[in-house]
């Protein structure tokens, strides 16, 4: 019997301009971190190990990638749906067991890294929306509530979990805003009513949110039982500048960094902010740190390879026949957006601060990994596609080659008749 060889190379019919974009971006990220960590206590040493650990994380991030662009199967996933949902469940339980960082037991600290399982929690929402909802029997007798309570209680408790026992509201919006948008991809009879409603609670939704980041809003948010470090957030969203020393210290040195850095920026290293005014600075600062540094123009790097990533997804999701593939393409899409739009969001006082890190630029091996899997997974949809297309126009090569001979031998046949 032979044994598979791992090959690293990216399948057949694979999308280019993503593969591009990713592995800009983390190249780009990894400069940017290590600018970041350059701070008064940092040394050269420090600086290195530093590059040669993100860098570790984007060679294991992208094997990951092209390991599940190869080899994933949504019905391998189905088939074995309840042990990895167990495994997803032991892996965030867990985290219980390690101490808080920041104020969130959401680590598992391995002592050479740490891992945040709800990054992971992101993807596993994603296929269980198309494992549940996609490619339904259109014929089914199984009314709304019995197709969608599965999925729906396995997301929403999740979800209860990281906000409760792990105290990450940020990682616990995503993954429920991305699950919420997988949702509305499917097309059943018996879906249709809940998608409208819930493109009216989305509406609703953002326009309270507005409601709530204004003076009245934030009044009345003080008289629910919301922790006082949330009002504090909603606080300096809606007034930076209120508290500068407190609450919007660090967002209000952010903006500092972003207006000091104008088109061209300050020059890679030389940022100022850094040096104890911005304390997460490689995280979820980082694009303030980018733009005093390199100015609109780096700015520019990440808006092109984010938006070169979008339009490629975007474009297969409306090519594509298969649900499951919709939901997957969307669903990443969904991913990408809203840790953007929340982090973009948070550090410019838009929306409350939710401490989302920038995906593929910010520190962390965990949202590098889980972002370069959920990457890996519309490679293999786009992959499956491009390669059928190519199956198809084959036949239809062979198909025509096939009736020319044999039309050639029907026309010989006939000469020497005559």
């Amino acid at each position: 019997m032979k044994k598979r060889k791992i090959s690293l190379k990216m399948p057949m019919g694979y999308n280019r301009p993503i593969h591009a974009a990713a592995l800009i971006l983390n190249i780009f990220g990894v400069l940017m971190v290590i600018s970041g960590s350059m701070t008064s206590g940092s040394t050269p040493k420090s600086l290195v190990l530093v590059g040669v650990k993100e860098l570790v994380f984007v060679i294991v991030s992208y094997i990951m990638m092209v390991m599940v662009a190869r080899r994933f199967s949504l019905n391998y996933f189905r088939k074995n749906y309840a042990k990895i949902l167990l495994l997803m469940v032991g892996m965030l339980g867990i985290t219980l067991v390690f101490p808080a960082i920041n104020g969130a037991k959401a680590w598992i600290n391995l002592k050479v890294m740490t891992i945040q399982p709800s990054e992971f929690a992101k993807i596993f929402g994603i296929l269980t929306i198309a494992t549940f909802l996609a490619d339904r029997n259109k014929r089914t007798s199984a009314s709304t509530f019995d197709m969608v309570k599965k999925p729906f209680f396995i997301i929403l408790a999740i979800f209860v979990f990281v906000v409760k026992a792990q105290h990450d509201l940020g990682s616990a919006v995503v993954i429920i805003g991305v699950a919420y948008i997988c949702v509305l991809i499917p097309s059943h009879d018996k879906l249709t009513r809940l998608q409208k409603v819930m493109f009216i609670l989305a509406g609703v939704g953002i326009i309270g949110l507005i409601f709530l980041d204004s003076s009245f809003g934030i009044s009345l948010i003080e008289k629910l039982n919301i922790p006082p470090y949330m009002i504090g957030r909603f606080k300096t969203s809606s007034n930076p500048f209120l508290d500068r020393y407190g609450s919007g210290y660090q967002i209000f040195n952010g903006m500092v960094a972003m207006f000091k850095g104008g088109l061209f920026g300050m020059g890679y290293g030389n940022s100022l902010i850094k040096y104890g005014y911005l304390p997460e600075a490689h995280t979820d600062f980082i694009l303030a740190i980018t733009i005093e540094e390199l100015g609109m123009i780096g700015f520019s790097v990440i808006l092109i390879g984010y938006g070169t990533m979008l339009f490629q997804l975007v474009k297969y999701s409306f090519k594509v026949k298969k649900e499951s593939d919709k939901v997957i393409l969307m669903g990443t899409v969904a991913y990408i957006m809203i840790h953007f739009i929340f982090n973009i969001g948070g550090i410019t006082a838009l929306i409350p601060l939710t401490g989302v890190p920038l995906l593929f630029i910010s520190k962390g091996g965990s949202s590098r990994m889980a972002i370069m899997i959920a990457i890996g997974l519309t490679q293999n949809v786009i992959s499956r596609y491009e390669m059928g297309i190519i199956n198809v126009k084959r036949k239809d090569q062979l198909r025509i080659k096939q009736e020319e001979t044999k039309r050639k031998e029907n026309l010989k046949r006939l000469t020497e008749v005559v």
